[in-house]
């Protein structure tokens, strides 16, 4: 690619930040602060890779319809800021900082950031519901079953079998002594916590747009391998990051006496594992038919981009 793959990113990230906002809440009625700390949090902004996960992964397999895709895009980053929101309670990580502004319990006092991240929760699946609205007369029977089997798969990876579960086991693993947390709790917890809503982006993809049970299983994996990869790296970042180019305070896991991946294994062995996950994603994304498209090439340059990032 010509252009730099963190320029192509953030050109990417601003078109799917027009998507968003078209589904975002009125701030209007008694409940406006609500919906104002729900936006907020969104606009806080990020790097939208969940939704961007989801288009590529559905133009890759040849979807084309966009007004399908799009409301999962804005649910799935709706779900994504919520989980953020709640991460940032004083019961949890109590970071007053989220990408270089107010966290949303800072902004708007604690009880207003739990019921932010409640309502983008909930929200999301309104959103995401209305893509039956959007359905044609083209073959709609299977139309239908895609996006209800997308719906399923949204609900599960977020829920108590997926982010849920690893955070509780994330919660749980903290002020344990050295030792007591294990490599297969902390793969647990990256699988869940951080791999299953990526998972979920790449799945819902690749439904929407037709593929094969054994290519969406396909899509899962690689989901997963990039997930971890992407969270042994923000265990670095922890480490070796600042906080101005974060956006948030670094050795937060130190704080809160969390045996990480690193601390587990070492810092550069992390950085080694990082290469080895994230390029097995590589090769399993090159066997999927559309690998060789735009958006597959984009996808494979993706991955190889996060695991160079320092944000």
């Amino acid at each position: 690619m010509e252009k730099k793959i963190s320029d192509i990113v953030s050109n990417e990230a601003k078109a799917i930040d027009a998507i968003i906002e078209e589904f975002l809440p009125a701030e209007e009625g008694c409940a406006k602060t609500v919906m104002t700390a729900m936006n907020y949090s969104i606009h806080v902004g990020g790097k939208r890779l969940r939704p961007m996960f989801m288009q590529k992964t559905y133009e890759m397999f040849g979807g084309t319809d966009e007004e399908i895709i799009h409301p999962f895009m804005a649910a799935i980053e709706m779900i994504h800021t919520y989980s953020l929101c709640h991460d940032d309670l004083p019961a949890m990580d109590n970071d007053d900082m989220r990408r270089g502004k107010k966290s949303t319990h800072a902004m708007f006092g604690e009880a207003m950031g739990i019921l932010a991240g409640d309502g983008l929760l909930n929200y999301a699946f309104e959103t995401a519901i209305g893509a039956f609205d959007l359905v044609g007369d083209a073959d709609e029977a299977g139309q239908i079953r895609r996006i209800s089997r997308a719906l399923g798969v949204l609900a599960n990876k977020a829920g108590i079998y997926g982010m849920i579960a690893g955070q509780v086991v994330d919660i749980e693993s903290e002020d344990k002594p050295a030792g007591e947390v294990t490599m297969d709790t902390i793969r647990f917890i990256h699988e869940n916590k951080t791999a299953a809503m990526i998972e979920s982006s790449m799945m819902i993809g690749a439904i929407l747009a037709g593929a094969s049970d054994e290519e969406v299983r396909t899509v899962e994996q690689i989901g997963s391998d990039i997930g971890l990869a992407f969270q042994i790296q923000d265990d670095i970042l922890d480490i070796t990051g600042s906080d101005d180019v974060l956006g948030k305070p670094t050795g937060s896991d130190t704080k809160n006496n969390k045996t990480t991946y690193v601390t587990l294994v070492g810092l550069d062995r992390a950085k080694e594992d990082v290469k080895t996950v994230s390029q097995r994603a590589v090769e399993n994304l090159s066997k999927l038919p559309g690998s060789g498209s735009m958006a597959g090439i984009f996808l494979a340059e993706l991955i190889g981009y996060l695991i160079v990032r320092d944000r």
